[in-house]
Protein backbone atom coordinates (compact mmCIF):
# COMPACT_ATOMS: atom_id res chain seq x y z
CA UNK A 1 0.00 0.00 0.00
CA UNK A 2 1.06 3.57 -0.69
CA UNK A 3 2.63 5.39 2.25
CA UNK A 4 3.51 9.06 2.56
CA UNK A 5 7.19 9.12 3.55
CA UNK A 6 9.75 11.61 4.79
CA UNK A 7 11.42 11.29 1.37
CA UNK A 8 8.26 12.57 -0.33
CA UNK A 9 8.01 15.47 2.11
CA UNK A 10 11.66 16.48 1.62
CA UNK A 11 11.44 16.34 -2.19
CA UNK A 12 8.23 18.38 -2.21
CA UNK A 13 10.06 21.15 -0.33
CA UNK A 14 12.67 21.56 -3.10
CA UNK A 15 12.17 24.87 -4.92
CA UNK A 16 14.79 25.18 -7.69
CA UNK A 17 14.14 24.30 -11.31
CA UNK A 18 16.66 21.43 -11.27
CA UNK A 19 16.13 19.10 -8.32
CA UNK A 20 19.00 16.66 -7.74
CA UNK A 21 18.13 13.76 -5.43
CA UNK A 22 21.08 11.59 -4.45
CA UNK A 23 20.52 8.60 -2.22
CA UNK A 24 21.26 5.08 -1.13
CA UNK A 25 19.37 1.91 -1.82
CA UNK A 26 15.79 1.71 -0.50
CA UNK A 27 15.76 5.46 0.17
CA UNK A 28 12.50 5.60 -1.77
CA UNK A 29 13.71 8.17 -4.32
CA UNK A 30 11.68 6.93 -7.28
CA UNK A 31 8.78 5.89 -5.04
CA UNK A 32 8.70 9.49 -3.81
CA UNK A 33 9.13 11.33 -7.12
CA UNK A 34 6.47 9.36 -9.04
CA UNK A 35 3.61 10.26 -6.62
CA UNK A 36 4.70 13.91 -6.77
CA UNK A 37 4.50 13.79 -10.58
CA UNK A 38 1.06 12.17 -10.41
CA UNK A 39 -0.12 14.91 -8.06
CA UNK A 40 1.24 17.60 -10.41
CA UNK A 41 -0.53 16.02 -13.39
CA UNK A 42 -3.87 15.87 -11.59
CA UNK A 43 -3.71 19.44 -10.27
CA UNK A 44 -2.48 21.11 -13.48
CA UNK A 45 -4.48 20.78 -16.69
CA UNK A 46 -2.78 19.75 -19.92
CA UNK A 47 0.82 19.45 -18.77
CA UNK A 48 3.39 17.08 -20.26
CA UNK A 49 5.64 15.02 -17.97
CA UNK A 50 8.42 12.81 -19.31
CA UNK A 51 10.08 10.07 -17.27
CA UNK A 52 13.38 8.85 -18.77
CA UNK A 53 15.66 5.93 -17.93
CA UNK A 54 18.70 4.47 -19.70
CA UNK A 55 16.80 1.83 -21.70
CA UNK A 56 13.21 0.77 -22.41
CA UNK A 57 13.55 -2.36 -20.19
CA UNK A 58 14.93 -0.17 -17.39
CA UNK A 59 12.02 2.28 -17.56
CA UNK A 60 9.47 -0.56 -17.81
CA UNK A 61 10.85 -2.53 -14.86
CA UNK A 62 11.40 0.59 -12.76
CA UNK A 63 9.38 3.78 -13.16
CA UNK A 64 6.44 2.26 -15.07
CA UNK A 65 5.90 -0.48 -12.49
CA UNK A 66 6.07 2.05 -9.65
CA UNK A 67 3.69 4.41 -11.48
CA UNK A 68 1.10 1.66 -11.99
CA UNK A 69 1.43 0.51 -8.39
CA UNK A 70 0.96 4.00 -6.96
CA UNK A 71 -1.99 4.72 -9.26
CA UNK A 72 -3.68 1.46 -8.28
CA UNK A 73 -2.93 1.85 -4.56
CA UNK A 74 -4.50 5.32 -4.60
CA UNK A 75 -7.51 4.14 -6.68
CA UNK A 76 -6.70 6.38 -9.65
CA UNK A 77 -5.79 3.82 -12.32
CA UNK A 78 -8.05 3.43 -15.36
CA UNK A 79 -7.06 0.98 -18.07
CA UNK A 80 -8.59 3.14 -20.80
CA UNK A 81 -6.24 6.00 -19.99
CA UNK A 82 -3.05 3.95 -20.54
CA UNK A 83 -1.35 3.38 -23.89
CA UNK A 84 1.28 0.63 -23.77
CA UNK A 85 2.87 1.80 -27.00
CA UNK A 86 3.97 4.49 -26.54
CA UNK A 87 4.05 4.13 -22.77
CA UNK A 88 1.82 7.01 -21.75
CA UNK A 89 -0.97 7.71 -19.29
CA UNK A 90 -3.39 10.55 -20.11
CA UNK A 91 -5.41 12.05 -17.26
CA UNK A 92 -8.96 13.33 -17.73
CA UNK A 93 -7.73 16.92 -17.55
CA UNK A 94 -5.45 16.37 -20.55
CA UNK A 95 -2.22 16.04 -18.60
CA UNK A 96 0.00 13.13 -19.58
CA UNK A 97 2.92 11.21 -18.16
CA UNK A 98 5.09 9.47 -20.75
CA UNK A 99 7.90 6.96 -20.16
CA UNK A 100 10.84 6.95 -22.57
CA UNK A 101 14.47 6.06 -23.25
CA UNK A 102 16.79 7.71 -25.76
CA UNK A 103 19.92 6.31 -27.38
CA UNK A 104 21.02 9.44 -29.27
CA UNK A 105 21.14 13.19 -28.68
CA UNK A 106 19.16 13.69 -31.88
CA UNK A 107 16.22 11.63 -30.63
CA UNK A 108 16.28 13.44 -27.29
CA UNK A 109 16.24 16.80 -29.08
CA UNK A 110 13.41 15.69 -31.38
CA UNK A 111 11.23 14.72 -28.40
CA UNK A 112 10.34 18.39 -27.97
CA UNK A 113 9.58 20.51 -24.95
CA UNK A 114 7.86 19.47 -21.73
CA UNK A 115 6.74 20.89 -18.42
CA UNK A 116 8.45 18.36 -16.14
CA UNK A 117 11.31 15.93 -16.76
CA UNK A 118 12.35 13.07 -14.47
CA UNK A 119 15.74 11.47 -15.19
CA UNK A 120 15.59 8.16 -13.32
CA UNK A 121 18.95 6.61 -12.35
CA UNK A 122 20.57 9.47 -14.20
CA UNK A 123 24.13 8.22 -13.70
CA UNK A 124 23.38 5.67 -16.46
CA UNK A 125 22.16 8.34 -18.92
CA UNK A 126 24.85 10.03 -21.08
CA UNK A 127 25.31 13.74 -20.50
CA UNK A 128 24.65 14.70 -24.12
CA UNK A 129 21.20 13.08 -24.03
CA UNK A 130 20.38 14.44 -20.56
CA UNK A 131 21.44 17.95 -21.53
CA UNK A 132 19.19 17.99 -24.62
CA UNK A 133 16.24 16.94 -22.43
CA UNK A 134 16.93 19.30 -19.50
CA UNK A 135 17.25 22.40 -21.68
CA UNK A 136 13.79 21.68 -23.12
CA UNK A 137 12.12 21.18 -19.73
CA UNK A 138 10.63 23.79 -17.41
CA UNK A 139 11.45 21.67 -14.36
CA UNK A 140 13.68 18.62 -13.84
CA UNK A 141 13.96 15.90 -11.20
CA UNK A 142 17.17 13.85 -11.21
CA UNK A 143 17.77 10.79 -9.03
CA UNK A 144 20.64 8.28 -8.73
CA UNK A 145 22.75 6.08 -6.48
CA UNK A 146 26.15 7.78 -6.03
CA UNK A 147 28.48 4.97 -7.17
CA UNK A 148 30.81 7.74 -8.26
CA UNK A 149 30.67 11.35 -9.39
CA UNK A 150 29.29 12.04 -12.88
CA UNK A 151 27.91 14.89 -14.99
CA UNK A 152 25.29 15.94 -12.43
CA UNK A 153 28.12 16.89 -10.04
CA UNK A 154 30.36 18.40 -12.72
CA UNK A 155 27.65 20.34 -14.55
CA UNK A 156 24.16 20.59 -13.04
CA UNK A 157 25.05 21.22 -9.40
CA UNK A 158 27.41 24.02 -10.41
CA UNK A 159 24.51 25.93 -11.97
CA UNK A 160 22.59 28.52 -9.92
CA UNK A 161 19.15 27.02 -10.67
CA UNK A 162 19.90 23.64 -9.07
CA UNK A 163 19.23 22.18 -5.64
CA UNK A 164 20.65 19.10 -3.88
CA UNK A 165 19.01 16.60 -1.56
CA UNK A 166 20.54 13.47 -0.01
CA UNK A 167 18.23 10.65 1.12
CA UNK A 168 18.84 7.34 2.90
CA UNK A 169 16.70 4.37 3.87
CA UNK A 170 15.92 6.23 7.11
CA UNK A 171 13.86 8.71 5.03
CA UNK A 172 11.69 5.86 3.72
CA UNK A 173 9.18 4.66 6.30
CA UNK A 174 7.88 2.21 3.72
CA UNK A 175 11.20 0.36 3.59
CA UNK A 176 10.54 -3.33 4.45
CA UNK A 177 12.08 -4.50 7.72
CA UNK A 178 13.75 -7.38 5.83
CA UNK A 179 15.58 -4.85 3.66
CA UNK A 180 16.75 -2.89 6.69
CA UNK A 181 17.94 -6.15 8.26
CA UNK A 182 20.05 -6.95 5.17
CA UNK A 183 21.43 -3.41 5.05
CA UNK A 184 22.63 -3.64 8.63
CA UNK A 185 24.20 -7.04 7.95
CA UNK A 186 26.26 -5.44 5.19
CA UNK A 187 27.18 -2.58 7.50
CA UNK A 188 28.48 -5.21 9.92
CA UNK A 189 30.68 -6.61 7.15
CA UNK A 190 32.18 -3.15 6.64
CA UNK A 191 33.03 -2.06 10.19
CA UNK A 192 34.23 -3.55 13.46
CA UNK A 193 31.99 -1.20 15.41
CA UNK A 194 28.87 -0.19 13.44
CA UNK A 195 28.06 2.45 16.05
CA UNK A 196 31.58 3.86 16.10
CA UNK A 197 33.36 6.39 13.89
CA UNK A 198 32.76 5.15 10.34
CA UNK A 199 35.42 7.53 8.99
CA UNK A 200 38.10 6.01 11.19
CA UNK A 201 40.21 3.78 8.94
CA UNK A 202 41.03 1.57 11.92
CA UNK A 203 37.32 0.80 12.24
CA UNK A 204 37.06 -0.49 8.65
CA UNK A 205 36.88 -4.26 8.51
CA UNK A 206 36.52 -4.58 4.73
CA UNK A 207 37.21 -1.85 2.14
CA UNK A 208 34.72 -3.22 -0.40
CA UNK A 209 31.82 -3.28 2.06
CA UNK A 210 32.82 0.08 3.55
CA UNK A 211 32.57 1.62 0.08
CA UNK A 212 29.29 -0.24 -0.48
CA UNK A 213 27.86 1.15 2.77
CA UNK A 214 28.93 4.71 1.90
CA UNK A 215 27.06 4.50 -1.41
CA UNK A 216 24.02 2.35 -0.65
CA UNK A 217 23.64 2.84 3.10
CA UNK A 218 24.58 6.50 3.57
CA UNK A 219 23.92 7.74 0.04
CA UNK A 220 27.38 9.30 -0.14
CA UNK A 221 29.67 9.34 -3.16
CA UNK A 222 31.79 6.21 -3.41
CA UNK A 223 34.03 4.75 -6.05
CA UNK A 224 33.69 1.73 -8.28
CA UNK A 225 35.76 -1.22 -7.12
CA UNK A 226 38.66 -1.92 -9.46
CA UNK A 227 38.68 1.29 -11.51
CA UNK A 228 41.48 1.11 -14.11
CA UNK A 229 42.51 4.79 -14.14
CA UNK A 230 43.14 6.90 -11.03
CA UNK A 231 45.77 9.17 -12.55
CA UNK A 232 43.64 11.87 -14.13
CA UNK A 233 42.03 15.19 -13.31
CA UNK A 234 39.74 17.62 -15.07
CA UNK A 235 40.87 20.98 -16.47
CA UNK A 236 38.70 23.75 -17.89
CA UNK A 237 40.75 24.70 -20.94
CA UNK A 238 43.71 23.60 -23.02
CA UNK A 239 46.65 25.93 -22.21
CA UNK A 240 47.98 27.95 -25.14
CA UNK A 241 51.42 26.47 -24.51
CA UNK A 242 50.17 22.88 -24.93
CA UNK A 243 51.60 21.02 -27.93
CA UNK A 244 49.22 19.00 -30.12
CA UNK A 245 50.89 15.67 -30.85
CA UNK A 246 48.15 13.60 -32.50
CA UNK A 247 44.65 12.18 -32.54
CA UNK A 248 43.13 8.80 -31.76
CA UNK A 249 40.02 7.43 -33.45
CA UNK A 250 37.81 4.43 -32.74
CA UNK A 251 35.14 3.33 -35.21
CA UNK A 252 31.57 2.39 -34.36
CA UNK A 253 28.20 2.57 -36.03
CA UNK A 254 24.76 1.52 -34.75
CA UNK A 255 25.29 0.64 -31.10
CA UNK A 256 28.84 1.85 -30.50
CA UNK A 257 29.86 5.43 -31.25
CA UNK A 258 32.64 6.61 -33.48
CA UNK A 259 35.04 8.65 -31.34
CA UNK A 260 37.93 11.04 -31.81
CA UNK A 261 40.22 12.42 -29.10
CA UNK A 262 43.07 14.90 -29.38
CA UNK A 263 46.32 14.39 -27.46
CA UNK A 264 48.44 17.32 -26.23
CA UNK A 265 51.69 17.47 -24.24
CA UNK A 266 51.98 20.10 -21.52
CA UNK A 267 54.51 20.48 -18.66
CA UNK A 268 55.34 16.78 -18.62
CA UNK A 269 51.66 15.79 -18.60
CA UNK A 270 49.28 14.70 -21.33
CA UNK A 271 45.95 16.37 -22.13
CA UNK A 272 43.09 14.54 -23.82
CA UNK A 273 40.21 16.38 -25.45
CA UNK A 274 37.08 14.58 -26.73
CA UNK A 275 36.09 15.84 -30.18
CA UNK A 276 33.68 13.23 -31.63
CA UNK A 277 31.28 10.82 -29.93
CA UNK A 278 28.48 9.87 -32.35
CA UNK A 279 26.68 6.80 -33.64
CA UNK A 280 25.50 6.03 -37.20
CA UNK A 281 28.39 7.84 -38.87
CA UNK A 282 29.33 6.81 -42.41
CA UNK A 283 32.94 7.40 -43.44
CA UNK A 284 31.86 10.41 -45.52
CA UNK A 285 30.20 11.85 -42.41
CA UNK A 286 33.35 11.25 -40.36
CA UNK A 287 35.38 13.08 -43.01
CA UNK A 288 32.95 16.03 -42.96
CA UNK A 289 33.21 16.18 -39.17
CA UNK A 290 37.02 16.11 -39.36
CA UNK A 291 36.87 18.93 -41.89
CA UNK A 292 34.59 21.02 -39.65
CA UNK A 293 36.96 20.43 -36.73
CA UNK A 294 39.86 21.56 -38.95
CA UNK A 295 41.87 18.43 -38.15
CA UNK A 296 45.39 18.82 -39.54
CA UNK A 297 47.57 16.40 -37.59
CA UNK A 298 47.97 12.63 -37.78
CA UNK A 299 45.06 10.42 -36.71
CA UNK A 300 45.84 6.95 -35.35
CA UNK A 301 42.86 4.66 -35.79
CA UNK A 302 41.78 1.09 -35.13
CA UNK A 303 43.82 -1.14 -37.46
CA UNK A 304 40.89 -3.59 -37.57
CA UNK A 305 39.10 -1.10 -39.87
CA UNK A 306 41.44 -0.84 -42.93
CA UNK A 307 38.56 -0.02 -45.29
CA UNK A 308 37.44 2.95 -43.20
CA UNK A 309 41.00 4.19 -42.84
CA UNK A 310 41.54 4.00 -46.61
CA UNK A 311 38.29 5.81 -47.40
CA UNK A 312 38.91 8.63 -44.93
CA UNK A 313 42.48 8.99 -46.20
CA UNK A 314 41.04 9.59 -49.69
CA UNK A 315 39.24 12.62 -48.31
CA UNK A 316 42.67 14.15 -47.64
CA UNK A 317 43.35 13.29 -44.01
CA UNK A 318 46.53 11.83 -42.55
CA UNK A 319 44.94 8.81 -40.90
CA UNK A 320 47.01 5.71 -40.12
CA UNK A 321 46.37 2.33 -38.52
CA UNK A 322 47.63 1.99 -34.98
CA UNK A 323 50.37 -0.63 -34.67
CA UNK A 324 48.78 -2.61 -31.86
CA UNK A 325 51.07 -5.61 -31.42
CA UNK A 326 50.55 -8.37 -28.87
CA UNK A 327 48.32 -7.66 -25.87
CA UNK A 328 47.74 -4.13 -27.16
CA UNK A 329 44.91 -3.38 -24.73
CA UNK A 330 47.00 -3.90 -21.58
CA UNK A 331 50.04 -2.30 -23.23
CA UNK A 332 48.06 0.82 -24.12
CA UNK A 333 46.42 0.92 -20.70
CA UNK A 334 49.85 0.66 -19.09
CA UNK A 335 51.13 3.62 -21.11
CA UNK A 336 48.18 5.71 -20.02
CA UNK A 337 48.42 4.62 -16.38
CA UNK A 338 52.04 5.65 -15.91
CA UNK A 339 51.52 9.23 -17.02
CA UNK A 340 49.65 12.15 -15.47
CA UNK A 341 46.51 12.75 -17.55
CA UNK A 342 44.50 15.96 -17.84
CA UNK A 343 40.98 15.75 -19.30
CA UNK A 344 39.12 18.79 -20.64
CA UNK A 345 35.85 19.51 -18.84
CA UNK A 346 33.86 19.38 -22.08
CA UNK A 347 34.93 15.73 -22.61
CA UNK A 348 31.77 14.41 -20.95
CA UNK A 349 31.71 10.94 -22.47
CA UNK A 350 35.42 10.41 -21.92
CA UNK A 351 35.07 11.43 -18.27
CA UNK A 352 32.16 9.02 -17.82
CA UNK A 353 34.24 6.22 -19.34
CA UNK A 354 37.25 6.92 -17.11
CA UNK A 355 34.98 6.74 -14.05
CA UNK A 356 33.34 3.48 -15.18
CA UNK A 357 36.20 1.53 -16.81
CA UNK A 358 37.08 -1.28 -14.38
CA UNK A 359 39.10 -4.49 -14.34
CA UNK A 360 37.17 -7.60 -15.41
CA UNK A 361 36.62 -10.34 -12.83
CA UNK A 362 35.59 -13.99 -12.90
CA UNK A 363 32.51 -15.40 -11.19
CA UNK A 364 34.32 -15.43 -7.87
CA UNK A 365 35.30 -11.78 -8.14
CA UNK A 366 38.95 -12.52 -8.92
CA UNK A 367 40.61 -10.06 -11.28
CA UNK A 368 41.30 -11.37 -14.80
CA UNK A 369 44.05 -8.77 -15.37
CA UNK A 370 42.20 -7.20 -18.27
CA UNK A 371 39.65 -4.35 -18.41
CA UNK A 372 35.96 -4.90 -19.14
CA UNK A 373 34.89 -4.53 -22.77
CA UNK A 374 32.63 -1.58 -22.00
CA UNK A 375 32.95 2.14 -21.35
CA UNK A 376 35.93 2.13 -23.70
CA UNK A 377 35.02 3.94 -26.93
CA UNK A 378 36.96 7.10 -26.12
CA UNK A 379 39.50 5.11 -24.10
CA UNK A 380 40.26 2.89 -27.12
CA UNK A 381 40.92 6.05 -29.14
CA UNK A 382 43.21 7.21 -26.31
CA UNK A 383 45.09 3.91 -26.47
CA UNK A 384 45.66 4.13 -30.22
CA UNK A 385 47.31 7.53 -30.10
CA UNK A 386 49.10 6.66 -26.83
CA UNK A 387 50.74 3.59 -28.39
CA UNK A 388 52.09 5.74 -31.21
CA UNK A 389 52.96 8.97 -29.41
CA UNK A 390 53.51 8.31 -25.68
CA UNK A 391 56.85 6.73 -24.93
CA UNK A 392 57.22 3.96 -22.36
CA UNK A 393 58.99 5.18 -19.24
CA UNK A 394 62.27 3.53 -18.43
CA UNK A 395 63.74 2.99 -14.98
Amino acid sequence: MFKYTTAIDKIRRLKERKKVIQGGTSAGKTYAIIPILIDRAIKNDGIKITVVAETIPAVKDGAVDIFKQVMQDTFRWEDSQWLGSPMQYTFKNGSRIQFKAFDTKGKAKASGKRDILFLNEANHIPFGIADELIIRSKETFIDFNPNNTFWVHDEVLKEPNSEFLLLTYLDNEACPKETIEDLLIKKGKAYYDINGDLKDTNNIKNDYWANWWRVYGLGEIGSLDGVVFNNWEIIDNIPKEAELIGYGQDFGYTNDPTTLVALYRYNGKFIFDELIYKTNMLNSMIANELRELNIKGTIYADSAEPKSITEIKRYGFDIRPCKKGADSINFGVSLLQENDLLITSNSHNLIEELRSYIWATDRDGKSLNKPIDNYNHCIDAMRYVAIEKMKKKTK
